[in-house]
């Protein structure tokens, strides 16, 4: 039995499936099984895979679909290793990641997982922002993390998460509940149960284009109502062991709403205006508040004339406001 199971889900990832294979085949560390679990991919994504003969690489097919939480939950009930990570099809780990996350799990009994910085990639390879929550590595106490992913949103990236199978055996399966945010849904349940471990080096690198899961639920919207299901669901499993906590719920639905506004407005800016207005009808929902700020009201106006008017307003006032807080 390995001692780690990378499990990459895959679906119609012909295009990036080769890379991130390959990037686990180079890794430093050898004592580890590839499990990929391809949910009814009708692209080449099969023929890539069945041509790798290394005995640790197992491929399992599924069909029909399950959608990704279906297949997530596949990776962690087909692995076999002490520690797993569920790697995206189309990102990427650096040679000496299982190396180093393996070796701080092991160094550190009370820690339920351990991610790492993560260089955000585009469709090509290029480097774009550089994700790193803590300057040096550290053990994260739980609430500390629990808290920033509350208030800050999903800030560990799934590219670089190595998680104990036992953890994921005692908090249960990925939530089907919801399509958004079924990653951050889990690190806020092992969160608030363990500590946590931080790797301030980049090694993984994920990878952002528009066809991308992530692109298709802000396009549709959804992420500001699935967002607050999350918070609601967090604070439904925490309300009897930590009664305490129950006083951030309000500061956290103010901040999916603000996020909610947020993917409104790149959606403004990318130009897909009917997702802009879904988004900043959801954000008005989730938190009615907000209706009281002018940015909001102006960012429906730009759905109608254009982000390059909004952009425009907005360095206007910055240009007003200089001088009076220069006073």
């Amino acid at each position: 039995m390995a001692r780690v199971s990378v499990c990459i889900p895959t679906y119609n990832s012909a295009a990036y499936v080769r890379e991130t294979i390959n990037s686990v085949l180079r890794q430093d560390f050898s004592d580890y099984e590839l499990v990929i679990c391809d949910d009814a991919s009708a692209d080449t994504t099969t023929e890539i895979c069945l041509s790798y003969a290394d005995p640790r690489v197992r491929y399992i097919p599924f069909t029909p679909r399950g959608g990704q939480a279906v297949n997530w939950n596949r990776c962690v009930d087909a692995a076999t290793g002490e520690y797993v990570i569920i790697l995206h099809a189309d990102d990427v780990l650096t040679p000496n990641y299982l190396g180093c996350a393996t070796t701080f799990l092991d160094a550190h009994a009370d820690v339920g997982l351990v991610h790492c910085a993560v260089q955000h990639i585009d469709h090509e390879g290029r480097p774009l922002t550089l994700q790193q929550l803590y300057p040096v590595d550290r053990v994260v106490p739980g609430q500390e993390l629990w808290r920033r992913l509350l208030l800050e949103g999903c800030v560990v990236n799934p590219a670089g998460v190595l998680v104990r199978r036992a953890v994921y055996e005692r908090v249960g399966p990925f939530t089907q509940a919801v399509m958004w945010g079924i990653d951050w849904h889990m690190w806020l349940r092992i969160a608030i149960r363990w500590n946590t471990g931080y790797l301030a080096e980049p090694m993984a690198l994920y990878r952002q284009h528009p066809a991308s899961g992530t692109a298709a639920v802000f396009k549709i919207a959804r992420n500001g109502s699935d967002e607050l299901w999350i918070v609601d669901d967090i604070f439904r499993d925490i309300a009897a062991s930590h009664p305490e906590l129950s006083a951030s719920r309000r500061p956290a639905v103010r901040q999916v709403a603000h996020r909610t506004w947020c993917t409104a407005e790149t959606m403004c800016q990318l130009g897909f205006m009917e997702a802009a207005r879904a988004g900043i009808r959801a954000s008005i929902s989730i938190w009615p508040g907000i209706m009281l700020q002018s940015r909001v009201w102006a960012l429906w106006a730009a759905t109608y004339l254009g982000y390059a008017w909004f952009s425009d307003m907005v360095a206007r006032r910055r240009r007003l406001a200089k001088p009076a807080a220069s006073a």
